[in-house]
């Protein structure tokens, strides 16, 4: 049985005009939570609260089934790593990086030590560790922060933004970085970021925050693939909304968009359980299971029409193709299966999506 290594329950915080509204969550030992939303949703304030850097209104917040709620944050055996690093500028990488453990009386000196030089070795910065914070990067910088929270000992790190200012490839250096502390160490990990690419790649669960409330939460492609609502399936880049109604016909349900183009269907009914017929919905397909062909086999159990390739969008793997038929639509294909097809814009193909790849939210 997976311990529970953090409860959250009913978590109320006012700062100024804003609030944390009744936030409720648990952490498995293990798991890498990513804390999702845009600027200004709470984040931050959420994982000072958790730190015990804020005073919270109402709530509960359980540590290895201990109370910790009203502990002071020196008490409460987290890691803090925030996006600004915060190392102290008069201290070497080393005195830095063993500030934080002698502050909090970490035993074994010696033990203190080599575990500093391991950590180090691992973050790549063993010639770093004589320098000051001026005469380091934004990345070296990060990592040095890290190490500092690692060294403590901590029961549970909290990571606020800790990719956010680094340029592409030391942001993949400390991807790569944090997935490997968080499998090797074995340490419980809740990490905030806005972005939500970020945070499928990094995350085991997520939780969505929006305006100081949990929206959604669950397994990253979960979330992914269907958003609760459609501030969410916007904030997540879904493709392919298409506003509309779901109708029955012949003891089948079928999706009729709002544009007056042919309606689209039989829908599974795993698809729209829950929904009311002829109310408004908006229909999400994630480009990636919208699929295109020169001809459709008819044989298949796909939703297919027919369109016209309008316009497309390269990058380094992928091609994005944007066709025009019965809506708009965007489809991505990796390169060589794009040169396969051997198609141009203007050229007309065929559309299709399984039935349960299509997914409605209620407006």
């Amino acid at each position: 049985m997976i311990e529970t290594l953090l409860e959250v329950s009913n978590l109320t915080v006012k700062t100024g005009k804003f609030s944390l509204k009744n936030i409720s969550f648990d952490l498995k030992a293990e798991e890498y939570l990513i804390v999702l939303g845009p600027t200004g949703s709470g984040k931050t304030i959420l994982l000072e609260t958790l730190a015990g850097l804020r005073t919270l209104q109402d709530g509960k917040i359980l540590l290895m089934d201990q109370n910790i709620t009203h502990l002071p944050p020196e008490q409460r055996n987290f890691g803090f790593a925030y996006q600004d690093s915060l190392l102290y500028p008069f201290l070497t990488v080393k005195d830095n990086i063993l500030f934080g453990a002698k502050a909090r009386g970490v035993a074994g000196e010696t033990k203190i030590q080599k575990r500093m030089r391991q950590l180090v070795e691992i973050m790549n910065i063993s010639h770093l560790i004589e320098r000051y914070p001026r005469n380091l990067s934004g990345g070296e910088k990060q990592r040095v922060s890290l190490a500092r929270a690692i060294l403590t000992q901590p029961s549970l790190l909290l990571l606020d933004e800790p990719l956010s200012a680094l340029d592409p490839a030391t942001r993949q250096l400390m991807k790569n970085l944090l997935r490997e502390i968080h499998n090797t160490e074995r340490l419980g990990i809740i990490h905030v970021t806005h972005d939500f690419s970020e945070a499928i790649q990094m995350g085991t669960k997520i939780i969505v925050l929006n305006n100081g409330s949990i929206e959604q939460s669950g397994a990253p492609l979960d979330i992914f693939f269907r958003p609760a609502s459609l501030s969410l399936a916007q904030f997540l880049q879904g493709e392919n909304l298409i506003g509309g109604t779901l109708i029955s016909q012949n003891n089948q349900t079928w999706f009729k968009p709002s544009n007056n183009e042919p309606m689209l269907g039989p829908l599974n009914d795993s698809s729209v359980n829950g929904l009311e017929k002829h109310k408004p919905v908006v229909m999400m397909i994630r480009s990636g299971n919208l699929f295109l062909h020169r001809q459709y086999d008819s044989s298949q159990e796909f939703i297919s029409w027919s369109a016209e390739i309008n316009h497309l969008s390269f990058d380094r793997t992928h091609v994005d193709v944007f066709c025009k038929g019965n809506g708009s639509w965007q489809t991505s294909l990796s390169l060589s299966q794009w040169l396969n097809l051997e198609l141009s814009e203007g050229d007309l193909v065929k559309l299709s999506v399984k039935p349960e790849n299509c997914h409605f939210i209620s407006c």
